[in-house]
């Protein structure tokens, strides 16, 4: 009798300790990834507000640098000009020293930053392409120095339709 209480209490004990050890692996987790899950949040925040051609809601989640850099201004075609306006289910994101970067195409296409500005994630442009085999290519490596901006209206291509 006295050793089924002990095997019972033994079996007890075991079932609290695994349970700690699994719920302390949860929270540590959760602790790990919130600035990614947090970057990703404002990166679906910024896509909407691209769609709805919200500049008000857009300027709140850029960074001071790329406001700077890039003034936002509606796009004539939808949204605003230089934000991005999707993202695939198997998006990617990561943390890339103290930044985040988000893929948010099927693991192959550009590569934003987010940076951590008054205690909340902003979007700080574009850094670089995505290509297969996990492949990283910066942005400087993508861009001629003596082209003009892409976003830049008097740079617009004369062979373009209009």
């Amino acid at each position: 009798m006295i050793e089924a209480v002990v095997v019972r209490w033994k079996a007890i004990v075991f079932g609290m300790v695994v349970a700690i050890a699994l719920g302390g692996a949860v929270a540590l987790l959760a602790i790990q990834t919130r600035p990614t899950r947090e970057a990703v949040a404002t990166y679906t925040a910024l896509f909407t507000a691209a769609n709805r051609q919200d500049l008000k809601g857009a300027t709140r989640l850029c960074s001071e640098r790329y406001r700077r850099a890039h003034p936002l201004r509606l796009a004539d075609e939808g949204g605003i000009v230089g934000l991005p306006r999707n993202i695939h289910k198997n998006f990617q994101a990561w943390r890339q020293g103290t930044n985040i970067w988000v893929c948010p195409t099927n693991r192959v296409g550009p590569v934003y930053q987010f940076v951590r500005e008054q205690d909340a994630w902003r979007f700080d442009g574009p850094v670089g392409l995505l290509r297969g085999r996990g492949e990283f290519i910066p942005l400087a490596d993508l861009t001629d120095p003596g082209a003009p901006a892409l976003d830049d209206p008097s740079s617009a291509n004369s062979s373009q339709p209009e």
